[in-house]
């Protein structure tokens, strides 16, 4: 039955905790799924979890970088598509936040998790910021290349000021997607690109 499953001969796996919690929030909800439900789907007690997931907030880090994951794979095919380093702020942009919003399991962890799991979503981790330097740093060297990124950024600091546009945008859902592309060209595109001489 899966008793076993936390004992020393078969032990429990982050990644068997994962997907049995993702499974849970699929079926229960982000707001209703507990450390109990989890435990109960693998068929072992709510300490087993714990000593692989000290909260359930780790807990929803780990499902939400999983899924993040497989976002940046859509994403970075997507982006091999942009030839302008304009175009590709603005809709590279745009385009991320949709394939997030897309997901329907992280927009919900996004919306409804507890305060310290919001702001992980927007601050990121070190896995996360890879993630988005592969997707990024393509265009950026191409863009750097032809002289059109400002002196003094790296793509590192690029891809922290991509994350913190998204966290912007995705704060205000009020806008209209010409609002944001609005923002996108008079705010953001100006923050990392030379001016035309």
């Amino acid at each position: 039955m899966g008793e076993n499953l936390g004992s020393n001969k078969n032990p429990l796996t982050r990644e068997q905790v994962i997907d049995a919690a993702t499974e849970c929030l699929e079926h229960f909800g982000v707001a209703k799924t507990s450390m109990i439900d989890v435990a109960r789907k693998l068929g072992v007690t709510r300490q087993t979890i714990h000593r692989l997931f000290e909260t359930r907030a780790i807990l929803l880090e780990a499902v939400a970088e999983v899924r993040i994951q497989a976002a940046a794979k859509k994403l970075a095919s997507m982006f091999a598509t942009y030839d302008d380093i304009e175009e590709t702020l603005v809709y590279g942009t745009l385009q991320s936040l949709a394939v997030g919003r897309s997901d329907t399991l992280l927009y919900e962890i996004q919306q409804q998790a507890d305060h310290s799991v919001d702001q992980y979503m927007f601050r990121g981790s070190p896995m996360i910021q890879q993630l988005m330097l592969d997707i990024w740093s393509p265009v950026l060297e191409r863009a750097r290349a032809e002289g059109r990124i400002r002196d003094g950024i790296d793509n590192d600091k690029i891809v922290q000021w991509v994350r913190n546009v998204h966290a912007m945008i995705n704060m205000r859902s009020d806008y209209s997607e010409a609002q944001q592309i609005e923002i996108l060209r008079d705010f953001f595109v100006p923050s990392i690109l030379r001016k035309p001489a």
